[in-house]
């Protein structure tokens, strides 16, 4: 497979703790950490054994990990949230849940999200996945955030259900130009300003445009976790969209990822139902085994 044509840039916004992409950097930092109880093992075992396919499946766009901790009863507040996320997202496509140990004093929140066109089957994988890629790189840190194409989960240890959060960006820019920069550049700021609106009544938002004489479509994406009000959804969203010219003018495709929302386009389909030129072949969504998710998300990549 040829490598993706996306650069990535991770950008804390007036955060003194360390920013992590992928959970390199967590993984060596806590290289040294107590392993966690056995029960906790088993929590966290129970909830991630119904995942019939590999994590290797769908690839974590980012990772984010922060606050050291050291005690055991935090670490187990952790498996308890992860346990209870995994079934409840997996059904529903959106679950919190809260575990406190020590007399309330390492009390643990978490999310679990999935984008809401996305097949039940790979909702459940995706979930499944960013628990078990949380547990492994923000071992020993009490503030992980996981983001993949498909789902998106965290947990804290302060509480920041139903607070909109913008203060880290995760961005990732395509390399390739537009064919016809200004008439793209056009094109797909009116369709992501449209995105903006739709997010804002509906949490999730799904648009197309063509330009150019060639009929070029650009895909629009906009979503918001639930836990945020409606207005709180639009603001989100309209943030990220008007990072998008800041960082990917005039390319081809751009994501811009917070914690509460993310807003991303590209000029070829990239979500539920699967339509259009560059779809390809099965790449539908009542057909949504890990390969054909490569295949719509690499098509126009490789």
């Amino acid at each position: 497979m040829a490598p993706s044509p996306y650069i990535r840039a991770c950008k804390p916004r007036g955060s003194s703790v360390d920013a992590t992409l992928d959970g390199t950097a967590a993984e060596k930092a806590n290289s040294m950490a107590p392993p966690p109880w056995p029960v906790v093992a088993l929590l966290l075992c129970a909830a991630l054994a119904f995942a019939a396919r590999p994590s290797s499946a769908v690839d974590p766009v980012g990772t984010y990990c922060a606050k050291n901790f050291t005690g055991a009863q935090t670490q187990a507040s952790i498996a308890q949230v992860l346990a209870a996320l995994v079934p409840r997202a997996s059904a529903a496509y959106y679950a919190t849940a809260t575990a406190a140990g020590g007399g309330g004093s390492a009390t643990i929140w978490g999310l679990a999200q999935c984008r809401g066109d996305v097949p039940a089957s790979d909702c459940a994988l995706c979930v499944a996945a960013a628990a078990r890629q949380a547990a492994a790189s923000c071992r020993g840190q009490a503030d992980a955030r996981v983001w993949y194409d498909y789902c998106f989960l965290r947990y804290d240890d302060a509480d920041f259900l139903g607070l909109p959060d913008t203060g880290y960006a995760l961005i990732l820019i395509n390399t390739m130009n537009a064919t016809d920069p200004a008439a793209f550049d056009r094109a797909e700021r009116r369709l992501m300003a449209r995105v903006a609106a739709d997010a804002a009544s509906a949490g999730l938002a799904r648009e197309t445009a063509r330009f150019g004489s060639d009929g070029t479509t650009i895909y629009g994406l906009g979503w918001c976790t639930r836990d945020i009000t409606a207005a709180d959804c639009g603001l989100c969203v309209a943030q990220a969209v008007a990072e998008l010219p800041n960082y990917c003018r005039f390319r081809r495709g751009c994501r811009v990822l917070y914690s509460s929302c993310m807003a991303r386009y590209e000029t070829y389909p990239f979500f539920f139902p699967v339509t259009g030129a560059g779809a390809g072949a099965g790449a539908d969504a009542s057909s949504s085994h890990a390969g054909e998710y490569e295949t719509v998300v690499l098509t126009n990549h490789k």
